[in-house]
């Protein structure tokens, strides 16, 4: 019978005989080797640093991992590194044929997740989480950054307006980080690694406590734990919707991972950076920076769903997502242009009865975007005064929204 020694265990063994093995009785090194443990005691340091030298030496030789595969296709990337077991119960097999009978569904997920997908899935490897986490917004919002659902949760990772404020996505009249891609995901990620923490280390558990909250899943465990059951996630009392949402994520990763026996296909979505985030630096009018990229106003709302109005907000975020092919021409543009032409505006005479917040009402933007553009200390105005008002659409215009 074959039995493995180390490198060390023979390098020991090896110094400790004085090597003084020869063709006749190397047959011996294994009775040596047996027998270091009671040899070390008589072993000099430099003895055993030897031994180690030589036992580190044969790691570097034959440790090296070999290069990790290279990708052209982030579906293929995820595939690679998919973790969790998936059992082949009852509800992840409902909800894995459901999910492989509707080939449309699954195209337009790789569509909408296209410009997102290979950041999100950088994140998750940076933090060592199970890479099926990628996959969960096909779960909240099937990738829709305006995804509303009745309970006010929003963006792709459906943050209620509470837990967003917990993990400091900003949310005012401007903007709401809810909807912000980057910032989203960071605070998903913040979320899911607390949950993963105070529930023992079970990312099932943690992904259901996701759906309903950590508080309930505690309360579930509790319970399981004075009956003397199991607290799994297949053995706690959870409400409907969380008992179906951990399958689905299953399916789908187990949709990914076999794909050709289901007869599914995920449209290809390059494993590269496509976009990346601009400091622009103040506030600017969003229908002048798709102009100064290039792009339509559709595809700039698209990558920073975050914003709420016309433009930034005038107290940040100062970034945009834009095309990586993109970046350098904006940024010189950008550079061109002064931070007072950045807002489309209009001169205005303040009249009798006039305030910051009505002239603000009046315009469609707010009072702090108005004493940006004109430099105000206070909300002190006079009548007759000339103020550089700036121009909007009001609101997001639903033509610009991404289908």
């Amino acid at each position: 019978v074959y039995m493995y020694k180390s490198p060390l265990v023979l390098s020991l063994a090896l110094i400790l005989s004085g090597c003084q093995l020869t063709a006749s009785d190397s047959a011996s090194t294994d009775v040596a080797s047996n027998n270091v443990e009671q040899q070390l005691d008589g072993a000099s340091p430099s003895d055993i640093n030897d031994a180690l030298m030589i036992n580190a030496q044969y790691q570097q030789l034959t440790d090296i991992d070999e290069p990790p595969p290279v990708f052209d296709d982030v579906w293929e990337r995820i595939r690679y590194q998919l973790s969790i077991d998936v059992p082949q119960n009852r509800p992840v097999v409902a909800e894995r044929n459901y999910y492989a009978r509707h080939q449309a569904y699954l195209d337009r997920i790789s569509k909408r997740a296209e410009p997102y997908l290979y950041f999100i899935v950088e994140e998750v490897e940076k933090r060592q989480m199970p890479i099926e986490i990628a996959l969960l917004p096909i779960v909240e919002s099937a990738f829709d950054p305006f995804g509303y659902s009745h309970r006010s949760a929003s963006g792709i990772w459906q943050f209620m307006p509470q837990t967003g404020e917990r993990f400091d996505l900003k949310q005012n009249w401007w903007y709401d980080g809810r909807r912000d891609i980057v910032q989203s995901t960071r605070a998903a990620l913040d979320y899911l690694s607390y949950l993963h923490k105070t529930l023992e280390g079970d990312w099932l558990n943690a992904i259901a406590a996701y759906n309903s909250g950590e508080g309930r899943l505690l309360r579930a465990i509790k319970k399981n734990r004075k009956k003397h059951l199991p607290t799994d996630f297949w053995s706690l009392d959870l409400p409907k919707e969380t008992t179906s949402y951990v399958p689905k994520l299953l399916a789908l990763s187990d949709l990914v991972k076999r794909s050709d026996e289901f007869g599914v296909k995920w449209q290809p979505i390059i494993n590269a950076q496509v976009v990346e985030a601009v400091n622009v630096g103040s506030q600017i009018d969003l229908a002048l920076a798709a102009d100064m990229a290039d792009i339509s106003l559709t595809e700039l709302y698209r990558l920073n769903p975050g914003f709420n109005r016309w433009a930034t907000d005038p107290n940040g975020p100062h970034f945009l997502l834009l095309p990586s092919d993109k970046v350098e021409s904006f940024s010189e543009r950008l550079a061109k242009t002064e931070q007072k032409d950045r807002l489309r505006w209009q001169q205005y005479v303040v009249a009798r009865g006039d305030s910051l917040s009505v002239i603000a009402k009046k315009f469609s933007t707010s009072t702090n975007a108005i004493k940006t553009l004109n430099k105000l200390s206070s909300n002190t105005i006079r009548v007759g005064q000339q103020l550089l008002v700036p121009l909007s659409d009001g609101e997001i215009n639903s033509q610009h929204l991404p289908k």
